[in-house]
Formats: C-alpha cells, sequence, structure tokens
C-alpha cells in the first residue's frame, strides 16, 4: 500500500507490482500471465453458499481483524446468511476480509525464524 497508485498499474500489464515482488514464485506464472478479473460467477456464489458458517464463524467475533476493529461481525453474518438463503451479496469486500482474517491466523502459527550473523568464519559448500 506504500506504493503511490499512479505506480500501481501499467497499461497491458495486469499485475504488475505481484509480479515485481515475486519473480520466481510463489504465485503461479499463469496467475501472472492472467489478463482478465475474476469473477464473482456461479462458483463463486456456489462455494460461499456452502461454506457461509465457516466463514461465519472465520470473521465472527472471536476473528483478528474484529479483534483490531478492522471488521464488525454483524453485518457480516447478516451478509453471509443472505447469501445462505441463495441471496446475491457484494463479495467484493468479503474476499479481501476472508483473506486478510487468514493471514492474520497464520501469523500465530508460523515459526519464528531466527538468523545469527558469525563475522569471524566463512562457511563453503
Amino acid at each position: 500500500m506504500a506504493v503511490p497508485p499512479e505506480e500501481r498499474g501499467a497499461p497491458g500489464v495486469y499485475k504488475p507490482l505481484l509480479a515485481a515482488a515475486f519473480p520466481n514464485g510463489p504465485v503461479p506464472p499463469f496467475v501472472l500471465g492472467r489478463v482478465t478479473k475474476g469473477g464473482f460467477n456461479g462458483v463463486s456464489y456456489a462455494g460461499l453458499f456452502g461454506h457461509a458458517d465457516t466463514i461465519a464463524e472465520l470473521l465472527g467475533p472471536a476473528s483478528r481483524l474484529a479483534s483490531l476493529g478492522l471488521l464488525i461481525p454483524g453485518p457480516v453474518e447478516a451478509m453471509l446468511r443472505l447469501a445462505g438463503e441463495g441471496q446475491r451479496v457484494p463479495q467484493g469486500s468479503l474476499h479481501p476480509a476472508v483473506a486478510t482474517e487468514v493471514w492474520l491466523r497464520q501469523l500465530d502459527v508460523r515459526p519464528v525464524a531466527w538468523w545469527e550473523e558469525v563475522a569471524d568464519r566463512v562457511a563453503t559448500a
């Protein structure tokens, strides 16, 4: 987000910042080469319908986003209830919330890296 908006895109290049940040992975080449946007089509709605309870639990009162004051569970629950009834809902805000919540939870379980500088010797392979 530190990159100014006018530097985030380029004509004819779909994801220039992502490609520059991860030239050798973990983003698959077919994603970086894609020239279309994903849509909220039937498959997306079917997934939302089938997993509304799990998403509601993920983004409920115990969510990291809620604890940081970045998400209010009530409106999310109402939207998921509508989705569970087969109603169309604004998924554009839901997808980033789920991705961010999953990322925040992974921070809790990821092992801590440890680096130590050793200046008095050099190792060779």
